[in-house]
This record gives C-alpha cells, sequence and structure tokens, in this order.
C-alpha cells in the first residue's frame, strides 16, 4: 500500500512527493474539469491579422460562469480599465492556465513508482494548477472563513465531506510545496551571501 507524503525537497531545486493511487485519479480528475472550464472561454477568431498576431482576444467583460470569472477575475476597478486589460491578456492567461494543468495531468500520468518530482519550473506549474483548482472547488463549494465549521456540522456521511477534504488536502499539498520552494530560495541565498563575503 503507497502512503502519500506532501512535497519534500530532494535535492537542489528537486521537489518530490508520493500520491495514493486514489489522490492520483483524483487530481488527474480535477485537471481534466479544469482544462474544461477553461476551454469554454474561446476567442472570436479576428479578421484583422495584427490583432490575431497579439492574441487580442475579442473578450472585453468577465465571463458569466463564476468559476471561470473566479479564474480570469477583473484587473481593475474601473470597468473601461478592465476591459481594455482583458482584452490584451485574457488569451495569454488562459493559455497559461491550461499549460500548467496540462503538465500536472501529464506529470501523473506518467509518474514512476508513485512518485512525482519536479524541477523549479515545473513545481511553479503545479502551484499555479493546484491553486486554480481551489479556486473552482471553492467557488463551487462556495467557501467563505466559516466553512470549516459548517463542515463539522455535516453528517459523515454527507458527500460534501468528500469534497471538502479533497479542498483541504489540495491547500495542504499547495502550503508544502510552497515551503520547498521558500527553503530552497533561502538556501540559495545564504550560499550566494557567503560567497559574496569571502
Amino acid at each position: 500500500m503507497v502512503i502519500s507524503s506532501a512535497f519534500l525537497r530532494h535535492g537542489d531545486g528537486t521537489f518530490a512527493a508520493i500520491f495514493a493511487e486514489t489522490e492520483t485519479e483524483v487530481l488527474i480528475n480535477l485537471t481534466e474539469q479544469l482544462l474544461e472550464i477553461l476551454a469554454e472561454r474561446v476567442d472570436e477568431v479576428h479578421s484583422d491579422p495584427l490583432a490575431a498576431l497579439i492574441n487580442l482576444t475579442g473578450h472585453d467583460s468577465p465571463p458569466d460562469d463564476e468559476v471561470l470569472a473566479r479564474l480570469l477575475p477583473n484587473a481593475y476597478a474601473d470597468s473601461v480599465d478592465s476591459a481594455d486589460f482583458r482584452r490584451f491578456t485574457e488569451t495569454e492567461l488562459r493559455a497559461k492556465k491550461r499549460a500548467h494543468a496540462h503538465l500536472v495531468r501529464s506529470d501523473l500520468l506518467n509518474m514512476q513508482d508513485s512518485t512525482i518530482r519536479l524541477n523549479e519550473e515545473a513545481a511553479s506549474a503545479w502551484l499555479g494548477a493546484i491553486n486554480d483548482i481551489r479556486l473552482a472547488l471553492g467557488v463551487r463549494l462556495n467557501v467563505q472563513e466559516n466553512s470549516y465549521e459548517q463542515l463539522e456540522l455535516l453528517s459523515p456521511d454527507d458527500p460534501m465531506r468528500g469534497v471538502y477534504a479533497v479542498y483541504s488536502w489540495l491547500g495542504w499539498l499547495q502550503e508544502s510545496l510552497v515551503n520547498c520552494l521558500l527553503d530552497d530560495l533561502e538556501d540559495t541565498v545564504s550560499s550566494e551571501d557567503l560567497g559574496g563575503s569571502s
């Protein structure tokens, strides 16, 4: 039986975690759902070659879907500024989020011995994808400050307990990877300081 673990440093600039089979299946499923959600917001085909060249989107308002609106939020409170910013950035932002989700899915499908090993670049992509999945789940669960109190009131056989458990697990996984990256950064800075003082 595989015992799962949080992310741990596995040498300089490398991080590893062990996933149980059920965790792998859940995370693959969630990344696939994220990819589907992000694919719903399709750009209009531009007849203007310059607009197509710079990936200018036809969207100037936030998505109607509440999950997509959380994943692709307005950048400014002012509606005009926000619309202008969205037209120039949404396509690239959506592509980046999809690339992160694709990487996580691919890593999980191709991992050996139930272990995920990431370099710094992949770790950043994983952080982005996990964050997006938690944002999407948080919207669906309507997570509020008192959500954990509400969770305690659910009966043991309520299916929502499982969804909350996944949400919490993703937060724990994300935190472990953030801590690994921070430790690695601190060691890098310390080494540079030692090198500079000699």
